[in-house]
This record gives structure tokens, C-alpha cells and sequence, in this order.
């Protein structure tokens, strides 16, 4: 009896041990590499700042390993294209403000050698308001923003564009 017991639960074991939720089929990513994004836009740091927070998205998430370039399968390149910020509601005045970050950004497959996905502005957006001390107000936009594009760019490697 425990042998059948065994014999099936090795059986769903190896049935199971090969789900995948990539898109293209192929069983999934194992590794991507994040190389410093470039920066066409005024803000300081920024690109340092979204590379190692996509870094730390993929390591969280884990579904990938996050390796070094030449060890990679997957290698996300990209720069940060503009930073917009605009008024966002008003009453006399702006009291709160919506902060852009566009990306260029592709996805480059080095085993297929090819490009799974890539997105010419995408956006990410935080929200600030206007009545706080306006660098830390700024800061918080921005780092809401990062956070929009990590989650984005996690999501899309992962099934492969979409």
C-alpha cells in the first residue's frame, strides 16, 4: 500500500514539476540580468535608483534569478526617456501634483536572440501634494512611480509582453 501511495504522489510530482506561467511556452525565464538603465531626462540619480529597484523586484518576486549580463537569458536595457510633472487637481490653485517617469525599454531573449518585448514611453506615475515640503512630497511621487514600472516590467518578463 504505501508503495502505490508513493508511486502516486511521484507521479503528480513529476506531472506537476514542469508548470510554467510563460507566455511563450517554453517553461519559463530562469535568469535576467539588469544592466544601468540610461538617463535622457534632468532628474540626478534617477537611473540608479530604478535599476536597483527593478533589481530588488525581480529578487522579491523570484520567479527569475537576477544574474550578471553574460550570464543571463533574459536582458532588460533601457533609459529613462522624460519625467513630466503636472497639476493634478486643483482649487484655486494645484494641490496636488502627478509625476511621470517614461521608459524605452526592451526585453532581449540572448538564447532565442530576439526581442520578446519592448515599449517605446512606458509610464509610471506617483501622486504628491502640493502642501507638503515639496522635496519630500517629490521624492514620494517619484518613488511611487519607480514602483508602478517595477511592478510593469516584473509582470511583463515574466509572460513575455504581452
Amino acid at each position: 500500500m504505501i508503495r502505490v501511495t508513493l508511486t502516486i504522489v511521484a507521479a503528480i510530482l513529476c506531472a506537476c514539476s514542469h508548470y510554467s506561467t510563460s507566455a511563450s511556452g517554453r517553461g519559463g525565464t530562469s535568469s535576467v540580468a539588469v544592466p544601468l538603465f540610461d538617463n535622457r531626462s534632468l532628474e540626478s540619480g534617477l537611473q540608479q535608483a530604478l535599476t536597483d529597484s527593478l533589481i530588488q523586484g525581480f529578487v522579491t518576486n523570484g520567479a527569475v534569478r537576477v544574474l550578471d549580463e553574460d550570464q543571463a537569458r533574459l536582458v532588460l536595457r533601457g533609459e529613462i526617456v522624460d519625467v513630466r510633472e503636472e497639476p493634478f487637481t486643483y482649487d484655486g490653485g494645484s494641490e496636488q501634483f502627478q509625476l511621470s517617469i517614461f521608459l524605452g525599454i526592451s526585453c532581449y531573449d540572448t538564447e532565442e536572440k530576439m526581442t520578446l518585448w519592448e515599449e517605446q514611453r512606458l509610464r509610471g506615475f506617483g501622486i504628491f501634494d502640493a502642501q507638503q515640503d515639496r522635496q519630500e512630497a517629490r521624492t514620494l511621487g517619484l518613488n511611487a512611480a519607480i514602483r508602478m514600472l517595477v511592478e510593469d516590467v516584473v509582470d511583463r518578463t515574466q509572460v513575455g509582453g504581452w
